[in-house]
This record gives C-alpha cells, structure tokens and sequence, in this order.
C-alpha cells in the first residue's frame, strides 16, 4: 500500500471557516513548518488523522494547528493490533486543553453501519443504503508538482473535491493499470472505474493526502480518513481510506478520551499506557 504525496489536480480552495474541524499537524513547537499532514477534531483536545503520518513523530515536538491556534500534543494513541502496512490505521493526537478556553468545532464520525466481517463485505451497505457520490474529500495539499520540492516550506492549500466512494476502484483500476494485487477495499475516485477506462476527463481530478477527511455531504459526517495510495506519472489513481468503525478505532477513542480526562500529576514512562490497559 503506497504512500500519499500531499498533492491536489483540480481541487477547489476553501477557507476553513467552512470546515471548522480541520486542523494541520506541525512538527516543531515554535514554527509553523515542517507541516506533516491533515487531522480532524473528532472530539473536545482529540484529533484523528492517518497513523502513517505520527509513527515517526516525537510527541515533544509536535503541535496542532487548529482554527489558527496551536496546541501541543499531549500524547499519540495508534492501534495496538495494526493493519499490513497500516492501510486501514487510523492514529490519534490528544492535545493540552487544562487550561484551553477553546470551544471545540468538531465533526461526528459516520456509525451508521457495523464492520460485521474482516472483507469489506459489510462496506456495500454504505454502497447502498448511503450512495457512492455524495462525499467528499478535504485537507490541505499542494500543487501537483510542488511535492516534488523537497522543503519544510511548500505551501499547502486547505482544498476540497468531489469523490465517488467503492470497493471496486482500487481493486479494480489498480489490478488493471498497475497490475497489483489488491483486494476490495474502500477507497475514492474524482470518476468512476468505467470513466477511467473511458479517458474521462475527470479522472484527472484528484486530492491525495495523509489525514484527508472524506465526507458524506447530506449527513455531514465523517465516512473516514485517508491513508494510502499510488502514483503514476500519466493516471491519478484512486485513494484508499479507513473507514472510522472498526473495533481498532474505537478501543483508541476510548484511550485517547482517557487519556484527555486524567488529572494525574506525577506522569511516568509507561502512565498513558496503563490508563488505556484497564
């Protein structure tokens, strides 16, 4: 399971006031860069985005940066069974709020549909009951191109584009074109599978980033997080996400709320850890 550029090919700029609950993750504690990926307040001081994008981070130096404030992270939490490669890995970053006047803005996450095997059989019930073209997709990114420049200090856009979700893309697009074996999985598309045979040109549309939110624009609840993906200099290919219902998710939830809630004075190596084993 390839890894996401941060790149965006005909994504719409919006101004987060739209999207209240976005947030950046920084590593540093007194800059604004190096900006590392999208995250989203799914809860008071809880932020959700790809685990890929904190496994490598130090706790010490990484901050939010959420409704134009920053927010030192307090601790990660990411899924003590990980998926291969963390395709379907969601991680955590609780934040100081003790002394936090901040009203947290934050997005529901979807609940609607229960993981009742470990295929994806049960996602064809979003497929149905939910539709497959109502979502989105939004997060910061740059232009296709910039990604290339390797700097702490490449601009990113917070960007929004309309997606299609299925099982079938991936599975499908990727065997096709790249000859990869990948399974049914969920992921998202600016086209369909059949326009993407057909050169549709809006295939060419495409938002790829590490933490991206993906949307469902009728209930306006959080269907998922971006995770992996794979590139190709002539095709965008279709995004893989994790859906945020799995037995994993919400164990960590559960962790990261108590984390968040404990009053400890004296924290030792190992403390966290002993809150969430109990």
């Amino acid at each position: 399971y390839g890894s996401l550029n941060n790149y965006y090919v005909n994504a719409k700029e919006v101004a987060e006031s739209q999207y209240p609950w976005i947030a950046r993750v920084i590593h540093s504690r007194s800059s604004y860069v190096p900006h590392i990926c999208t995250a989203v307040c799914i809860a008071d001081a809880i932020f959700i985005t790809a685990s890929r994008c904190i496994y490598t981070l130090k706790v010490n130096y990484t901050r939010i940066l959420h409704n134009t404030k920053f927010y030192n992270a307090l601790a990660f939490v990411v899924p003590s069974v990980p998926t291969p490669q963390a395709f379907d890995d969601i991680g955590f970053v609780v934040v100081h709020s003790k002394n936090s006047r901040n009203s947290w803005r934050t997005i529901k996450p979807f609940n609607a549909v229960n993981r009742t095997d470990g295929a994806f059989r049960w996602f064809s019930k979003v497929e149905t009951s939910y539709g497959k073209n109502d979502y989105k997709v939004v997060g910061y990114a740059m232009l296709k191109g910039i990604d290339k420049i390797r700097a702490p200090e490449r601009q990113y856009h917070l960007t929004e584009l309309n997606v299609i979700v299925s099982l079938d893309l991936c599975h499908r697009t990727l065997a096709e074109n790249l000859k990869l074996k990948v399974y049914r999985l969920p992921c998202y598309h600016s086209c369909t599978y059949k326009q993407f045979l057909n050169g549709d040109s809006r295939c060419k549309n495409y938002h790829g980033v590490e933490g991206g939110a993906i949307i469902n624009t009728r209930s306006n609840q959080l269907l998922g997080i971006a995770t992996w993906g794979y590139h190709h200099a002539k095709f965008e290919f279709p995004v893989g996400f994790s859906v945020v219902n799995s037995r994993n998710f919400y164990n960590d939830l559960r962790c990261a709320r108590r984390i968040r809630d404990d009053n400890g004075l004296r924290i030792v190596k190992g403390y966290y850890q002993k809150l969430c084993d109990k």
